[in-house]
């Protein structure tokens, strides 16, 4: 019987001392690595290029709104104002990539400083408890933990995959629209250079679709139109991959977790469970 406690007793040590070597080296070690920008250096600098790009976007869809509420008239306003109204999408899918580059080393830190540390108290106070809810605690917390640091970087990792095969597009259309503003401009400088009374007379110009004028107003507005087809594209692209791909990885590792780890959990500390007399 006393070799029975005795082995008992040596093994609660054994397994305490596990825990306490495994939240050590997770706060000061592996914390430090997960969270540190060099590791994530590839990620981030992708992050980067990817916000660089929608604000080149974003400044391209304010000077193309600019160029059309300067055509004479009327006619081109409604698209003005709908490439306008886009500036709030351009800020939803900045925030969305700036929340991803804070993540992708923050969730780390978190992980491995507070997350993997409790769960191993909780390991040690249930090895010396007997108590079935602090043993369940710590194995969920810990693989909660894990699944945690490791969904982000995934998700992140997918949507710059898919995000990846739809660059040069993005970039087609950065070039497209930068095109149209510059014969929208170009297109008003010969107007001005033609008749510096022109505004007067547009509505003359405008009723007479055949002429030079109307046929190069009608050609800016055309120009305006497909740049605000190219900037749906464009806002498409990039919500599918910067917030939609995400949250769909991240649910993807919620379901593979509730398949995987739907059985108790408690295994790991089976062998020290007692029944109290």
């Amino acid at each position: 019987m006393e070799t029975f406690r005795s082995s008992k007793y040596s093994k609660s040590i054994v397994f305490t001392l596990i825990l306490i070597i495994i939240a050590l080296a997770s706060v000061f070690l592996i914390a430090k690595l997960a969270g540190s920008p060099e590791f994530n250096a590839a990620t981030i600098e992708s992050l980067d290029q990817k916000k660089d790009t929608v604000l080149k976007a974003s400044l391209s869809a304010a000077a193309a709104s600019t160029a059309l509420t300067l055509i004479p008239g009327d006619t081109a306003m409604p698209i003005a104002n709908e490439i306008a109204q886009l500036s709030t999408y351009f800020i939803f899918i900045l925030g969305a990539i700036l929340l991803e580059k804070m993540l992708i080393t923050v969730i780390g830190h978190v992980v491995f400083t507070y997350i993997i540390p409790f769960a191993c108290v909780l390991g040690i106070i249930f090895i010396y408890s007997h108590q079935e809810i602090f043993r369940s605690m710590a194995i969920k917390l810990a693989i909660f933990g894990v699944v945690l640091y490791l969904a982000i970087p995934a998700s992140i990792g997918v949507s710059e995959k898919i995000y990846e095969s739809y660059e040069s597009s993005v970039n087609q259309v950065i070039e497209t629209v930068e095109d149209n503003n510059t014969y929208i401009e170009d297109k008003k400088e010969e107007l001005n250079a033609e008749d510096k009374n022109w505004f007067n007379k547009i509505g003359d110009y405008l009723s007479d679709l055949t002429s030079g004028v109307g046929d190069s107003i009608n050609g800016m507005i055309k120009k305006g139109e497909e740049s605000l087809s190219s900037f749906m594209d464009f806002i498409a692209v990039l919500i599918v991959t910067s917030c939609v791909i995400p949250i769909v990885v991240i649910i993807i590792f919620s379901w593979i977790i509730k398949i995987f780890f739907g059985f108790d959990s408690g295994v790991a500390f089976k062998s020290f469970s007692v029944k109290r007399k």
